[in-house]
């Protein structure tokens, strides 16, 4: 079973993903924030994340660029309410964007083509990453 990371500051977004994804058949994790993020990925199989751009603290883009730099492997959507190409321009190398002004059908086809894709690859350290947040610098 394919496991879905759900990182979003609104409880709302992320319980809808939740309930859309796991009656897709999907696992799927969340996190409110940058710091339960690095928790979830570092301690579990994840397949692909649901990225926010606007949250408190560490933001979608820092939390990106730091997932990436362990876990080069990982399929990131970015899901925001920035436009496309606002979202291309500020995250330059996701695996899609994801306005969500599309509705949740066009991010369940995002998901599907993301996961399917053959992009993915195992991750070969196990997720046992002892790296934080707090200590990317």
């Amino acid at each position: 079973m394919k496991t879905i990371l759900v990182v979003d500051d609104k409880e709302r977004i992320r319980r809808t993903y939740n309930s859309v994804f796991t009656k897709e058949g999907y696992r799927v994790l969340e996190a409110s924030n940058a710091d339960e993020a690095n928790d979830v990925v570092t301690s579990n199989k994840i397949d692909l994340m649901l990225l926010d751009i606007e949250m408190p603290d560490v933001n979608g883009t820092i939390l990106y660029d730091v997932t990436k730099l362990f876990r080069k492997d990982l399929n990131i959507i970015v899901s925001s309410v920035y436009s496309l190409d606002d979202q291309r321009f500020l995250i330059k190398n996701a695996d899609d964007y994801f306005d969500k002004s599309e509705g949740i059908k066009v991010l369940k086809e995002k998901v599907s083509r993301a996961l399917s894709n053959g992009k993915h690859k195992k991750d070969e350290t196990g997720g046992g990453h002892e790296n934080r947040f707090d200590d990317a610098g």
